[in-house]
């Protein structure tokens, strides 16, 4: 079930299977703000602790509920390396640097599984970079790179705590290599909002871009655009079919896989399992999903992501 990133409509559709599925035995929340509106829905349902729920993402409502016992486990991306790493890879672009990419275009960032056993260490890693003490993620040669002068922008696809990770490793990033980074989160989560994004940094002479697509196959011609102009990445969700350089964030396929492993040890009997989303046409939306339905029917990895 959608809700376009509207909390409210997510707490509904949440609502609305307990009422129409009383059976049903897991909840899974896609993006982070789904699983707090599964909470929310559970506790105005009277059903907390009668369904399981695993979450995608480190919301501290989810933590909250992993840490009470009334969410099983979440798998978390790595958004602080995401905003950290395309500084530092667009920087060393802009200087003539060059990134060692795989052929397949992705570089992949792993994905981490978060159950009571680890949650308290994990979020002390969260407390440590939002305060900006975040890890420098960089060493050896990479960390010789000279930003100054250079300015790059880091295009989120909403307004979302999950992001807040991803500033700070952003300007975490932008301090050691000295260059300047503009995050730029589209408050209505629109492709609109996002190519005003492109259009005005590449009138700006930005250095490069990393950008979050929404609509990734009605954005490629936007996308490209830009390409034309200065050196564009996407992270955290791709356009394959466009022009920009590479790839960076999590194989969201692996990352469904690990989910659904999460939902088989939450409810080992089986049982009626419930997806819950934003968006369906953002491309990490149809591989999460995808990933889970692979691993709960015992379909086998892909060779290409299984080496």
């Amino acid at each position: 079930m959608t809700d376009n990133q509207d909390n409210s409509k997510a707490k509904e559709n949440a609502e609305t299977t307990l009422l129409r599925h009383p059976d049903v035995a897991c909840l899974v929340g896609l993006w982070s703000q789904n699983t707090p509106m599964i909470l929310a829905a559970l506790r105005s349902s009277d059903a907390m602790g009668k369904v399981a729920v695993v979450g995608f993402d480190e919301h501290p409502d989810t933590l909250a509920g992993i840490r009470d016992g009334n969410v099983y486990g979440t798998i978390v991306q790595q958004p602080y390396a995401f905003g950290y790493r395309s500084v530092q890879w667009l920087t060393t672009l802009a200087t003539g640097g060059q990134v060692d990419v795989p052929d397949s275009g992705m570089i992949i960032i792993p994905h981490r599984t978060i159950t009571s056993e680890n949650v308290n260490e994990f979020a002390a890693d969260i407390e440590a970079m939002k305060s900006g003490n975040g890890p420098l993620l960089a060493d050896g040669d990479d960390v010789k790179i000279d930003g100054a002068g250079k300015r790059v922008a880091y295009i989120t696809n909403s307004l979302d705590p999950f992001w807040t990770l991803a500033d700070a490793g952003c300007r975490r990033a932008a301090e050691q290599f000295g260059c300047q980074v503009d995050v730029q989160m589209p408050s209505s989560g629109s492709i609109e909002e996002q190519k005003r994004f492109l259009e005005s940094n590449v009138a700006a002479g930005i250095d490069g871009i990393a950008i979050s697509p929404i609509d990734p196959e009605n954005q490629v011609g936007m996308i490209n655009e830009a390409c034309q102009a200065t050196t564009v990445i996407c992270q955290d969700s791709d356009a394959p079919a466009s022009q920009r350089k590479f790839y960076l964030g999590t194989s969201n396929y692996l990352a469904g896989r690990a989910a659904g492993k999460l939902i088989q040890e939450a409810i080992p009997d089986g049982g009626e399992v419930m997806l819950f989303v934003g968006k369906m046409e953002v491309l990490n939306a149809q591989e999460r999903s995808q990933g889970i339905i692979d691993e709960l029917s015992g379909q086998p990895i892909p060779d290409i992501l299984a080496e």
